[in-house]
């Protein structure tokens, strides 16, 4: 997983130049086989209705309306409808002639949740619009009309989305729930959200008398306390929760739970970790 950091973001896609290939307009079915394929593109997917489960790879990222998957080429691709609802979405395949950078956002695979969703899918079904004329200047209108959507799309006031502390807050804990597993830090949670590192983590203390890393730190023994009692190894139960070093995971599940990770898969007890209860 890509943790993207908009401004970079912004700089790697304004400073090198993109070809688009097609704009497609897609659905899929549920209830189908998982659809597999080899990436030859890089493209920006655009959820329009419906949820579905898309895998690059190793990497597995949600898709939903409000959200824009961004996928690159030779990655072995895989779509699986959720829920009974068709999957509708936007597709713009392009050609990339990156230059040397510091980031490489354009060959990676990330997510972006962006706002005014509603604006960017009606100016994506002009776009597809003008995709549809075979004329040789509505090619030429399709790539101005592109370059100029994606500068808007990646700009920062339509990538900082929260309108309030108490939604970045949110966020933050969601995307915790979904990438625990990953390399996070507070460094990189700032790039991701646009804030100074300071201005995070007390926004994030204030409303939940708990600092970030210390959130995860407890998240990932709660998701640990659970593994190791369905009967896992520490090794694999370490490396589940984003530890590749056991013993530190032994030393730090002590600290936090108050018995070391093995007592619990050999004895089998059960432990609430602070700060988790099993009622709603």
């Amino acid at each position: 997983m890509t943790i993207v950091k908009a401004s970079d973001l912004i700089n790697e896609f304004g400073d090198n130049s993109i070809q688009v290939v097609r704009v497609g307009y897609f659905e899929k079915q549920p209830n189908l086989e998982k659809d597999s394929y080899q990436t030859n593109l890089s493209a920006f997917i655009f959820p329009i209705s419906g949820l579905a489960k898309i895998q690059f790879d190793d990497e597995i990222y949600v898709a939903e309306p409000g959200k824009v998957i961004h996928g690159c080429q030779n990655k072995q691709i895989s779509f699986n409808v959720l829920g009974n609802e068709k999957f509708k979405y936007i597709n713009i395949y392009y050609i990339s002639y990156s230059n040397c950078t510091n980031t490489d956002y354009i060959h990676s695979v990330f997510e972006m949740k962006i706002k005014n969703y509603d604006l960017v899918i009606k100016s994506l079904n002009n776009i597809l619009e003008i995709s549809n004329k075979s004329e040789i200047t509505s090619k030429l209108k399709l790539q101005i009309h592109i370059n100029l959507f994606l500068r808007k799309l990646f700009s920062e006031q339509n990538y900082k989305i929260h309108d309030s502390e108490s939604d970045l807050v949110s966020d933050i804990i969601e995307f915790i729930s979904k990438y625990y597993m990953e390399d996070i830090s507070l460094k990189k949670l700032s790039g991701r959200y646009g804030e100074s590192i300071n201005h995070l983590s007390y926004v994030f203390y204030k409303y939940t008398k708990i600092r970030p890393i210390d959130y995860l730190i407890k998240y990932r023994m709660a998701v640990a306390t659970r593994l190791l009692e369905e009967g896992n190894s520490v090794k694999k139960v370490a490396s589940a929760v984003g530890y590749n070093d056991e013993f530190y995971f032994s030393r730090l599940f002590k600290k936090h739970v108050g018995v070391v990770p093995s007592k619990i898969k050999n004895k089998n007890i059960s432990v609430i970790t602070e700060g988790e209860n099993n009622e709603w």
